[in-house]
């Protein structure tokens, strides 16, 4: 396949929706001759923070001289950014070159059942047929590139849940991170944080770490043997980034906001464990590692000086903000509220919000409208999404609600807020609304 045929492939795929469970992605594992087992895991999952944790345990593994792969899902700016090597996207043309050899792999077992099933009556439906969802595919795709690129350590993201999470099907595990968990999925995962805990807690095979957690939940990690991750104590901050004390020594990272403490926290702690279990990662490593880590959308404050730098083509008027902040849930809207009132205080906000229809859009709303001056809604590019008119009334009903208004798309929201004089236009809401803000890649086939 070419990339796009790739791309065409997968996303046709994903129109079959979602099956949860993991014994069809341990039998593809086994299809492909078990990649996981070439690599060293650590396995990540949570409500909140699971992307920066990767960020950042990436970031220093690549500073120790780990040739690294990282799976994070769902990609935010480009498809590639799924599957990292070193803290960089794989090419287009070996995203090609993978999504070949996992769709070939699938469609041989499915022929193959097809011949030996075809006549048996007493068969059921998940023997006669071999198709495994678009994630599945995605999460074999990046242990068979990671394993085939000679990666020697793997950090990899789980989806949704731990549980039936396609990657949970892997062999093995050096080490399991739990971020920060809240409500969220509480359709399929729980409506209580111990009964959340308890889904994302049996990714846990040997040595864990947490950070500190709702009641409920942290009992549930404790009785798995999770140890919960030291404080770190903030020393210093600017729209630079902060500085902080951990067990008593000095780090520096570029992430903004309060909770990103607690993630550099969690992933300082993890870093100990795998240190204490043979890894070579000095503390020069560590601190280089940290200080370097980025994780795009994620309070991300752009300005007319670092926009040239940035993977964004937007325009941002002398002397005023563009924050871009993928809250799409409680937590992460609480976060964001935290974060503008600390670095913010005082700012003229314009907010461009958009949201998906299955997210508690409602909460969202209520704890940030009342930050804002005014609020363009838009309809985020996905078959899931709340349409602008709808998420429109949720912002009016909220008390303190300012003017609401819709608009086409996110950079017309962001260029009539500029337009309106604000200092600073937040985007804020689902992950899918910030590829229309990213750079074009030219020449793909």
């Amino acid at each position: 396949m070419f990339y796009r045929e790739a791309l065409d492939f997968i996303r046709n795929i994903e129109r079959a929706g979602s099956d949860y469970g993991i014994e069809r992605m341990r039998e593809f594992l086994l299809l492909l001759g078990e990649p996981d087992r070439k690599l060293k895991i650590v396995h990540v999952a949570g409500t909140n923070g699971k992307g920066s944790v990767c960020a950042f345990l990436t970031s220093v593994l690549v500073a120790a001289g780990y040739k690294t792969g990282t799976y994070n899902s769902p990609s935010v700016l480009d498809y590639n950014e799924r599957f990292l090597i070193d803290g960089k996207p794989l090419s287009d043309g070996d995203v090609a070159k993978y999504m070949t050899v996992v769709r070939e792999a699938a469609e041989k077992e499915n022929a193959r059942r097809a011949a030996l099933y075809s006549a048996d009556e007493c068969a059921s439906a998940r023997e006669r047929i071999f198709c495994p969802t678009a994630f599945e595919l995605e999460t074999a795709l990046a242990l068979v590139a990671f394993a085939d690129k000679g990666c020697e350590a793997c950090v990899l993201e789980t989806g949704l849940g731990g549980r039936w999470d396609a990657t949970n099907a892997v062999a093995e595990k050096e080490l399991a991170v739990i971020t920060k968990i809240g409500l969220d999925h509480c359709a399929l995962l729980g409506n209580t944080y111990a009964e959340i805990a308890a889904e994302k807690a049996d990714i846990i095979r040997d040595a864990a770490v947490t950070c500190v957690q709702e009641n409920g939940a942290a009992e549930v990690l404790a009785s798995k043997g999770a140890v919960v991750a030291a404080e770190a104590q903030g020393t210093g901050k600017s729209l630079e980034g902060q500085r902080f004390v951990w067990k008593g020594k000095p780090y520096e990272i570029s992430l903004k906001g309060r909770h990103q403490l607690v993630n550099a926290a969690l992933a300082l702690e993890a870093l100990q464990r795998l240190s204490e279990k043979g890894w070579h990662i000095d503390e020069k490593a560590v601190r280089e590692g940290m200080k370097r880590a980025v994780w795009h959308v994620r309070f991300e404050v752009l300005d007319g000086d670092n926009i040239a730098d940035s993977p964004y083509d937007v325009n941002i008027p002398k002397d005023k903000l563009l924050v871009l902040d993928g809250a799409h849930n409680p937590q992460g809207a609480l976060a964001l509220k935290e974060s503008l009132e600390e670095y913010l205080h005082g700012a003229d906000i314009i907010g461009v919000q958009g949201m998906f229809a299955d997210k508690d859009f409602g909460s969202v709303c209520a704890t940030l409208s009342p930050l804002m001056r005014k609020i363009y809604c838009v309809t985020p590019p996905s078959p899931r999404a709340l349409p602008a008119e709808e998420l429109a009334k949720a912002v009016v009903s909220c008390d303190g609600a300012p003017e609401t208004v819709t608009a086409q798309s996110v950079r017309e929201g962001i260029e009539r807020a500029f337009a309106d004089g604000c200092d600073c236009a937040v985007v804020y809401g689902s992950l899918s609304l910030f590829g229309q803000l990213a750079r074009q890649r030219a020449g793909r086939t």
